[in-house]
């Protein structure tokens, strides 16, 4: 069995590329040839991490085009495993080679934040890890530059799924918005339940009305885990 996800294959490839990484776009071919290799990677669950977060995603054109889905996916997968494997190594980590919007960028460590706490307390129903396996990804075309990412994976056999909104920006890969919505996820609780939770706005996080009250909620979510 993989050790490893395809995820983290590409994010060793790129790295291994050197100087050549912002300009790297992954193909079945060098994805099968290093799938092999990592299952003997000595890195540890700490180095995969800041390696992960270090990661930069930038593309030829100035914007995402066909040629494009196989390296966003990749993207997507190398947030997905950053933030789960963060959540379960109980680390700190920089989300700021992955998301530029500021109001989101501070949800997204707040989130971090309480769903290690909540983890820390056995408060989470699905299982983090850093070793994540992916299923197949659903990818739509929402605008000239924006695309709906969907990627359902699971880790010990927990299922979960994270939705993102995904642009680019001076031809670098940017997540607008994000969604894992976990039953007892902490975005759930703050930015609403799947049912009504859409990702169709790349403006939403610039609402400063509503990002006021998703941190409100979140506020009020972690004085209720402080206190338990």
């Amino acid at each position: 069995m993989e050790k490893f996800t395809l995820g983290i294959a590409v994010l060793v490839f790129v790295i291994l590329a050197g100087c050549s990484q912002k300009e790297y776009h992954p193909t079945k071919e060098s994805i099968s040839k290093i799938e092999a290799s990592v299952e003997s990677s000595e890195k540890s669950a700490v180095k995969i991490l800041s390696d992960l977060a270090n990661q930069e995603f930038s593309i030829q054109a100035d914007q995402i085009s066909e040629d494009d889905y196989t390296f966003m996916e990749a993207f997507g997968k190398a947030f997905i495993n950053l933030y789960t494997g963060a959540v379960a190594e109980q680390e700190t980590v920089s989300f700021k080679n992955y998301i530029a919007n500021k109001n989101l960028l501070q949800f997204t460590n707040k989130m971090l934040e309480l769903e290690q706490l909540q983890d820390s307390k056995g408060g989470n129903g699905i299982i983090f890890g850093l070793d994540n396996e992916f299923k197949k990804a659903e990818l739509k075309r929402l605008d000239n530059n924006l695309y709906y990412l969907e990627l359902p994976f699971s880790n010990q056999g927990s299922g979960m799924s994270c939705k993102l909104l995904v642009q680019s920006v001076n031809k670098s890969l940017i997540i607008v918005d994000l969604y894992f919505g976990n039953k007892d996820g902490v975005d759930t609780l703050a930015t609403g339940h799947p049912a009504v939770r859409k990702l169709n706005n790349p403006k939403l996080w610039d609402d400063q009305e509503w990002v006021d009250g998703v941190m409100e909620k979140l506020e009020k979510y972690e004085t209720e885990l402080l206190s338990m």
